[in-house]
This record gives structure tokens, sequence and C-alpha cells, in this order.
């Protein structure tokens, strides 16, 4: 076997593989060179979301006129000169890398001058073959140009996202920046966006990425134990959000991610926090260089701790610190265990089931479809409309489904022992009670039914939107005060892109300023809905919809169903509950909820004689 010593042009090639895997990446490198030069002022500007161009400039430090060719060598570095260096790597780049790797997938030219110089130089890279370098006038600092992003590498080309979409992933890596270095002034600009931060410190850092919203619902952050501190932002615990993407962890200047901070600092909020939803933070954390290895991978995003409980103990009691005097100052949702009181916004809303009494839902007509008849207990489907004893007044309420009413094919995850078929037919029950204020009880001859309101009443709430959604007959409802609300600047891109789809879904969402919007009407049914929550989950969704199989439209109903009455919470008086159970009788709903979730129980009297030994 012969062994091939490979040239320039293909290892550098291969890691750029490694080092550039889309425009942000590009973004990323250049930027943290920048930092590492001494810059104070850094600009970024993009054209076609980085595929096309992109530039970064900066006042730092400079690059020496005869250093230039030697900069866009493989493992050429100023940042390291022995391997004990890798042992205390205090600077952002140090692997010598990133030059000579986008320089092999991209056209680049680079003007540099360094405070002593007269003149600066200019230097350029097409294909990863220096076609130029030669003096020239610059001020003071680098700047980089990146054009044709893999021009010449198709198969890496069509792995990119639209240009919106890349253009979105290099603002995302800019907060991240903004929120790791509060006194560097950065500014981009694309053809669409701008933003930038004053570099006036970490306050101001949060507000220029989170806006004030945000701001004025965190708690400050400092515990110093030599030889490590912490200090940062936190949020109160009633100002959380529905994912780890507001999550953000600084180690001396390098944003990064770790799982155990996360959960160190999780471990502080647990008990105070509703499901699915997670603490915002902004975290800095100084240490010694020995402490930590950065060295783990090219992105240099993951690493590792000596002293791994030790970093997590600090974390937690700085966090803990910040937010246990903040508890005195707000209610939270948690039991008698933690002492604390729940807040208004998740007391009882039985008032959002007004539109049992006020609107009778419209009837739809359509194409009659032939489906096997299906069976509940026994229980056949057309034998729901000849008997609705649970409501006397169910048929004047909520007229029957007839044969010609077309049947909705809803997006439900399987459920042990129940199938999409399966409909709610209560024929001769009788309404014994409620279990736990959560679980209508119900009796039928022989037969015991638990039905969850709360899943029910999202049930409904589902169908009626999407009932009016697909006959396009969306009845809303204005605020009479339009709800404000703050999102990122990567988040603010994805909701412009949605518009269309929020307004026809009957949620009436518009821009009010540059990462400001308002909500100023909502579908009917969604009266009463918590706002803040929603708005939280309408990030969630935009950013995860590329991993649901459902579309943006089907997540967008199931967030809308939060404003179904709440177990545990919301008491329902018995003419809200006879209307309940009237409508899933007239509806014939599926068993389960938009979630998947089963939404009644079913129990025989021989069951529950075998639990009390009556039989065996």
């Amino acid at each position: 076997m012969k062994i091939n010593r490979l040239p320039s042009e293909i290892f550098n090639r291969i890691a750029a593989g490694e080092v550039v895997e889309s425009p942000s990446s590009i973004v990323k490198e250049l930027t943290e060179n920048a930092i590492d030069a001494g810059a104070t002022e850094i600009s970024v500007s993009v054209k076609g979301g980085g595929i096309d161009f992109i530039r970064i400039t900066d006042n730092g430090c400079g690059i020496d006129f005869d250093d230039m060719p030697t900069a866009f060598m493989p493992h050429a570095t100023s940042k390291i000169k022995k391997l004990d260096d890798l042992d205390t790597i205090g600077t952002l780049g140090f692997r010598g890398e990133a030059l000579p790797s986008i320089a092999s997938v991209a056209d680049v030219t680079m003007i540099t001058r360094t405070a002593d110089s007269e003149f600066g130089g200019r230097i350029v890279y097409k294909d990863g073959k220096l076609i130029e370098h030669e003096e020239c006038g610059a001020s003071h600092g680098t700047s980089v140009t990146v054009e044709n992003l893999f021009k010449n590498i198709p198969a890496r080309k069509k792995f990119l996202n639209k240009p919106s979409r890349e253009e979105t992933k290099i603002l995302t890596l800019i907060e991240h920046l903004v929120l790791a270095n509060p006194d560097i002034t950065f500014k981009f600009d694309s053809e669409s966006k701008r933003f930038s931060s004053s570099g006036e410190g970490l306050e101001s850092a949060v507000f220029a990425v989170y806006g004030d919203g945000v701001l004025k619902n965190t708690a400050k952050v400092k515990l110093e134990e030599p030889p490590m501190t912490v200090e940062g932002f936190t949020c109160l615990p009633t100002f959380t959000k529905p994912s780890k993407n507001y999550q953000n962890i600084i180690i001396n200047g390098r944003y990064v991610e770790s799982a155990d901070i996360q959960y160190a600092v999780y471990s502080v909020y647990a008990p105070y926090l509703m499901k699915r939803q997670y603490p915002l933070f902004v975290l800095h954390i100084t240490m010694p260089f020995d402490m930590v290895d950065v060295n783990v991978h090219p992105s240099k995003l993951q690493v590792k701790f000596a002293d791994t409980l030790k970093v997590k103990s600090l974390v937690a009691r700085a966090v803990k610190n910040a937010v246990q005097p903040k508890l005195t100052d707000v209610k939270q949702l948690c039991d008698d265990d933690f002492g604390i009181e729940p807040p208004p916004m998740y007391y009882g809303k039985a008032h959002t089931l007004r539109s049992f009494f006020d609107v009778a839902p419209p009837q739809y007509s359509g194409v009659k479809t032939d489906i096997a008849e299906p069976q509940f207990d026994g229980v056949k489907q057309s034998d729901v409309s000849d008997n609705l004893s649970a409501t006397e007044n169910a048929e004047q309420i909520y007229p029957p489904q007839t044969s010609e009413t077309p049947v909705y094919s809803d997006v439900y995850q399987s459920v042990a022992d129940f199938t999409e078929t399966e409909v709610f037919a209560p024929i001769e029950c009788k309404y014994v009670g409620k279990l736990f204020n959560t679980y209508l009880v119900l009796e039928r001859g022989e037969q015991c039914y638990f039905i969850d309101q709360h899943a029910a009443h999202e049930k409904l709430l589902y169908d009626r939107l999407l009932r009016d959604y697909e006959s396009k007959r969306m009845q809303t409802q204005p605020l009479m005060i339009p709800f404000v609300f703050d999102v990122s600047a990567a988040d603010a891109e994805l909701i412009m892109e949605n518009l269309d789809l929020f307004e026809d879904c009957g949620f009436g969402i518009a821009p009010f300023g540059e990462y400001t919007f308002t909500l100023s009407y909502l579908p009917y049914e969604c009266v009463g809905i918590d706002l803040q929550s929603f708005a939280a989950d309408l990030l969630l969704l935009i950013n995860s919809r590329e991993k649901s199989p459902m579309t943006l439209k089907e997540r967008l109903m199931q967030a809308a169903c939060k404003a179904a009455v709440k177990g545990e919470i919301d008491d329902l008086s018995q003419s809200e509950i006879d209307a309940l159970l009237a409508e899933m009788t007239a509806r014939n709903i599926t068993l389960f909820c938009p979630h998947g979730r089963p939404i009644a129980v079913g129990f025989s009297k021989k069951e529950i004689e075998k639990w009390f030994k009556r039989i065996v």
C-alpha cells in the first residue's frame, strides 16, 4: 500500500468540511478572529443569506503585510506557540484552520493594516490559490470579504438552507456574540435586516438581544468564590420559556453549550416550573484556563471541566441566591409545599366556556363519506342522535352530526387500548360527580366512565378551530387592548415569514417595531387564553416546525387549545358540565385530545368488584 501526501487544496477542503458548514460558520470564525485581535467595534454585512457575500470589518490590531500569506496557511496561528499553551487557551481561535478552510471553498479578499504601518495590505484567494498580494490604503484593523460560497462544490451548496434561513442563523450567532462580548459594539446589516448593540455592558447587551420586556423580568446574578465567578441575569420564575433556546452560557468569554450547567440552573427552578417550561438566563462564568478544556471539537462549542461538580454547585448557588429574594415579590404556580400562592393568571377560566351558550357551532355540509361505523363499549355512532339523555336540550344546543357531515381526519398519536375511530357516546349516562376537580364521573348501566375535562374541552376547541379554518369561516374576537410582545431578532424573522398563516388561523399578529409585535385579535374560541403563555408557545412552534410531522397550522391550533378549562383549577358549574358533555355527545369526538392523550376511560362494574374481591 502506497501512502500519499495530500496536497494543500485537498486537505484544506477536508478541514473546511468541519470548520465551514454554512455561512454562519464563516461569520463565527472571522468575528472570533476580530475579537482575539482586540477589536472594540465589529461590523457584519451579508447578502443572499451570506451565500453570496459576507464582509467582517473590525478595528483590531491588524496583520503585518509580510504575514498575510502565512495567515492563510494550514495551522498557522498567533494564538499558541508550544504544546503547553493548549492547557491554558485564553483566545477564541487557536487551531489555525479558519482562513485556509474558508479560502478553499469561497473567494476571499482581506484588507488589513496595523497601527504602526503607513500602508495596509490587500490579499486575494480564489479556489484556495493566491491571486493577489499588494500594498494599499486601508483603515486601522482588518476587513475580510467572502463571496460565492461553495460555488465549485455543488454537492455542499445544495445542503444549504434558503437565504432567509441562513441569514437567521447568522443573526442568532450575532446575538450570542453580543451576549458573550457585551463591551464590544456589534453592527449587522443585510438586504432586509439591521441590528446593533452599544457595547456598554451586559445589561445593554441583554436589552439589545431580548428587549426591555425580558430585562424587566430578570434578576442579577453575581457570586464569587475564588478562583471562579458567576455573574449575569436569570429570569423570574414567572417568566420562563417553552424551550432551552434562551439559555446562554459563556465560559471565559466563549459562548458554549453545557448540559451540566443547564441542569444546574434547571434544578433551582424545577419546583416552580410548569411542564415544558425552562428558565431564561445569560451567565458569564470565569475560571482559570486550566480548569476548562475548550479543545474538544473544531466548533469549540463543547467544553470539559476539570471539576464538573464544583462548577455545577457554584452555578446553582449563584442562581438560587438571585431568584429566592424575588419569590416574595411574585406569585408562583406551586403547591403548598413551597408556601407560594398561584398567580392570578392561572385561576379558573370557566368564562371561556361562554361560547357553549352564546353561539351554536355552524353546520357544515360536505361530501358523504362511507366509513365503518365506530363503536365504543358496544355503542354505535348512529345511536347517538336517538338518545341524548346526558343533557335534556343537547339537540337544541348542538345538533348531532348526520351522514352529510364530513368526517375530519386529525393528527393524533396512538394511545394503547383506543383507536382513532372510537367516539364518546355516553348514552343514558348519569353524571355522578367530579374527582380531584379534574375528572368527570359518569355511570351507565354497569359501566363507569372518567372524563378528563381539560382534554375533552381541548379536543372540542381544536375541532371547532379546524372546522372554521377549513371552511374559511374563522370567527375572530378583537382585543380591547392589543397584546404587545418582544422577540429576538432571529424569531422576528421567522414570525414575519408566517404572518399570512397566522391571519388565516384567526390570529392578528403585526410588527410593532423592529423586534416587537402586537396581537390585536384572535379566534373567538380562544377568548380567555393566557396571552403571555401563547406568545411563548408561538416562538416554540415556529422554531421546531421542521422537527414535527405536523404542519405549523396544526401545531398553532394545538397551542390555541390552551384556552380550554384546566384540571384541578377550573371548578365548573353543573350547567357548564352539562354543556361540555352535550357537545361531546353531539360532535361524537374521537377519544384523543390534540396532543394524543385519552379523553375518557371506562371501567365495568365487574372490574371494580374484582378490585374489592367481591368476585374472583
